[in-house]
């Protein structure tokens, strides 16, 4: 499948000189003159590198790799400059562009960069250092993805904690990532060098969660032909991450509080300690507090276990994210399967932004899945399932309860209309037939925040 690019330059001779060179390289070359045009074709298309010049008439192309990277971080763009804007061009790179070409353009030079460009694309993108200051823009680590201020506290919740040799214990509903969060805290950790051992807990037998975790020795049980070593040995100086903890059962709970006051375990059937230096990070979906309440779960080892917590949000409590990641799993799936599915268009956007996610993160990666699966082109509604389109049409209204206070009634309608604008005032001033100076006054005077309609 040819990379397709897209060149931006509102000098029609540069642009389309461009677009001549970079197609007999056999790429696939869309064009635009503007940063207007540009935005609908980034909108509608999957683009593995974006050519823009520097100066050009009403948006120039630093203001426009801002829009691309408010739309898509992930997107690669490469500036082109004169002489004379070198020193904005390098401002550009700090601000994301990978490099930047001076005018005039060498022809071979436009190809050798397009072509570095792209050959290093085709490899994993390094995650972020999380032990550096984390960007404004985005985070991108491994599989965690996302620009909005909570995943931005679960970022530097990890960096604070990384090199803090404590057990963590992470919540959060299911399918929220706790396993991406765990696997981030290890990789930004000292153990980095060291195992990272996942085990669920929850999904193993009780009769061998005890083999699991601990090993056994040979002929300890039946079936026991040989010794074998537990997931506490087997993560020894790295990382052990045990999800679902609310399954345990109270012997394995006090065998496990044992293993975190000791530093030690026994092997199923043997007698002898065997010193083990894990970091525990543990997971669960469940309130523990609950659980230990109904005595299901020891007070002492959730003491223990939740020295540090992680808290991760849902995804229908960062709506920013949803589109980001939704592209992430669209890109991964493209190559994983060999499709060229090239973007998400409006009308399936807004279902999925309006969706409120049950499933979390999970569910959105399978509903990708099968939309990339099933998708000509681009992903529209047709290719999302019923239950986020009927999710669509129930949400457009809302029902406001008798007695409510007229104040709480005007505030709610004002939030529903910029969703409905997605946070574009002037459109939301426009459909509640006000002037935009009465809309940001109405959303001081009831102190409404970006992120309540964001």
């Amino acid at each position: 499948m040819n990379a397709r690019l897209l060149v931006i330059d509102d000098d029609d001779a540069h642009r389309e000189g461009m677009v001549i060179l970079l197609e007999d390289e056999d790429y696939l070359v869309d064009q635009a003159e503007g940063a207007e045009t540009a935005m609908q074709l980034i909108r509608k298309y999957v683009y593995d590198l974006i050519i823009t010049d520097f100066k050009m008439q009403n948006i120039d192309g630093m203001e426009l790799l801002k829009m691309i990277n408010d739309y898509n971080p992930l997107l690669r763009v490469i500036m082109v400059t004169g002489y004379s804007s070198i020193e904005h061009a390098v401002q550009a790179v700090h601000l994301g562009a990978l490099d930047y070409i001076p005018k005039p353009v060498d022809p071979t030079k436009l190809k050798n960069v397009v072509r570095r460009v792209l050959q290093s694309a085709t490899v994993e993108k390094t995650p972020i250092d999380l032990t550096k200051e984390i960007p404004e823009r985005y985070i991108h680590f491994g599989e965690i993805i996302g620009k909005s201020k909570e995943i931005k506290t679960i970022v530097k919740k990890i960096n604070e904690i990384a090199d803090i040799d404590v057990p963590v214990l992470i919540s959060g509903e299911s399918g929220t990532g706790k396993e991406l969060a765990a696997r981030a805290l290890h990789e930004t950790s000292g153990r980095r060098d060291r195992a990272f051992v996942a085990i669920n807990t929850g999904a193993i037998p009780k009769e061998l969660i005890n083999s699991e975790l601990f090993g056994h020795v040979k002929g300890s049980f039946t079936g026991a032909i040989d010794s074998k070593k537990g997931s506490f040995e087997e993560a020894d100086g790295g990382t052990l991450f045990l999800d679902e903890i609310s399954s345990m059962s109270q012997a394995v709970q006090v065998a496990l509080l044992r293993v975190l006051e000791t530093g030690q375990i026994e092997r199923v059937g043997g007698s002898r300690s065997i010193p083990v230096n894990v970091r525990i990070v543990a997971a669960t979906n469940v309130d523990l507090q609950t659980l230990i309440e109904k005595k299901n779960f020891r007070e002492d080892l959730y003491y223990r276990l939740n020295v540090y917590n992680i808290d991760l949000p849902a995804l229908r409590e960062r709506k920013k994210d949803i589109l980001l990641i939704a592209r992430y799993f669209m890109e991964k799936y493209n190559r994983e399967f060999r499709r060229s599915v090239n973007g998400i268009d409006d009308e399936a956007s807004a279902f999925l932004e309006a969706y409120s996610w049950p499933g979390n993160i999970r569910e959105l990666r399978n509903i990708i899945l099968r939309a990339v699966i099933s998708a000509k082109e681009i992903i529209r509604k047709k290719d999302l399932p019923e239950s986020i389109r009927k999710n669509q049409q129930r949400s457009r209204a809302f029902s406001v309860q008798a007695g409510t206070p007229l104040p709480e009634v005007e505030r709610m309608t004002i939030i529903k209309t910029l969703q409905l604008a997605k946070g574009n005032k002037l459109k939301a001033a426009e459909l509640l037939s006000i002037s935009r100076r009465s809309l940001y006054n109405k959303l001081e005077e009831y102190q409404i925040q970006d992120e309540e309609f964001s």
